[in-house]
C-alpha cells in the first residue's frame, strides 16, 4: 500500500507544479493589466493626467449647483466640505500655494499622481493624495486631503 499512495503524491504534486506553471503567469498578466486606481469614496478612482497646468482653478467657489452635481457622484456625502475645504490654494502645501510658485515649479507639479473624483459642468475635480506622492520634494506633499479643479478639457486617462 505505501508504494501506492507514494505515486498517489507524486502524481498530485505534479499535477500541482503544472498548474501552478499555467497560473502564476496568468496572474501577472491580470495585474498588468489591472487598471491604476486609488480606492476613495468606496469606488476606486481613474489616474489622469493634466495637459495644461494654466487651466487650474486654484480658488474655485463651488456654487449650490457644483455641490449637487459633486454630491451626486459621491456615495459619502460628507466629503462635499472636505472637498470644498481642500480645493483652494492657501490649503495645499507651501510649493505650490500661490500663482508665482506654481508658475516656478510646473514641472514638479506634473509629476503627481492625480484621481478623478467628479465632474461639475465643464470642470473635474481631482484628489492629490498624499500617500500616492510621497516621491513629490518634502513641500509639494501634501499633510491630508487636496484637491484641484481643473477645466475637464485638459485632464486626460492615463
Amino acid at each position: 500500500m505505501s508504494g501506492n499512495n507514494t505515486i498517489f503524491y507524486y502524481l498530485k504534486d505534479k499535477q500541482m507544479k503544472f498548474m501552478l506553471r499555467l497560473l502564476i503567469p496568468v496572474w501577472f498578466l491580470v495585474l498588468a493589466c489591472a487598471p491604476k486606481g486609488f480606492v476613495f469614496d468606496g469606488k476606486k478612482l481613474p489616474e489622469v493626467t493634466v495637459s495644461d497646468l494654466g487651466e487650474l482653478y486654484s480658488t474655485y467657489k463651488f456654487t449650490a449647483q457644483d455641490q449637487q452635481q459633486i454630491k451626486n457622484q459621491l456615495k459619502d456625502q460628507s466629503l462635499l466640505p472636505e472637498i470644498i475645504t481642500f480645493s483652494h490654494e492657501e490649503k495645499w502645501p507651501a510649493g505650490l500655494n500661490t500663482l508665482e510658485k506654481r508658475l516656478a515649479a510646473r514641472s514638479t507639479i506634473q509629476k503627481y499622481h492625480f484621481y478623478k473624483v467628479a465632474t461639475i459642468g465643464a470642470k473635474t475635480v481631482l484628489l492629490v493624495p498624499a500617500d500616492k506622492n510621497r516621491h513629490m520634494p518634502s513641500n509639494f506633499i501634501p499633510s491630508g486631503p487636496m484637491y484641484m479643479v481643473f477645466s475637464s478639457k485638459v485632464v486626460l486617462m492615463k
